[in-house]
């Protein structure tokens, strides 16, 4: 018999910064409307509090990306999707999962807010915009490098 995982209590969520300190999920976050941010958010603490692992990954407001087949695929194996909907556009905030940020010297695993992607309804995301997540993605895996001076009262919803 196998063990399972314990799975942590504990996630908070981090933003990640390029080596240049642009935060592109703040960036991102700020140019959409207020009401977005918020529907966007919202997900992204309900699946903190319940833990990463424990949230379904196949709802209308939170995905687990993969790779599409074809020439030029951009995999995005691994990254997560909080989505929103709001008239005919669609809302997507990149996220990825680091259990072992504590060993990292984070506090405690933490869901780390990648960047986004706005585009209409029933239409392709540029594939140029996912290969700047995966750039983001893999950067983040290479340095753990996130923004340590958000203010978050400037961008977290208050429940």
């Amino acid at each position: 018999m196998t063990a399972r995982r314990k799975q942590p209590d504990r996630w908070q969520v981090v933003v990640y910064a390029t080596k240049s300190g642009i935060r592109p999920a703040i960036d991102y976050l700020e140019e959409i409307p207020v009401a977005v941010q918020r529907e966007l958010l919202t997900t992204v603490a309900a699946v903190t509090e319940m833990g990463p692992p424990r949230f379904p990954t196949s709802t209308p407001r939170w995905r687990l990306m993969h790779r599409e087949k074809g020439k030029g695929a951009v995999d995005l194996s691994g990254v997560f999707e909080a989505r929103d909907k709001q008239a005919k556009v669609l809302y997507r905030l990149f996220c990825v999962i680091d259990r072992a940020a504590p060993e990292y010297g984070l506090a405690v695993p933490s869901l780390v807010l990648l960047g986004g992607s706005t585009k209409a309804d029933k239409t392709v995301v540029k594939a140029s915009e996912y290969r700047k997540i995966k750039l983001y993605r893999d950067d983040y895996w290479k340095s753990r490098r996130i923004a340590r001076d958000i203010d978050r009262s400037a961008f977290w919803p208050t429940f």
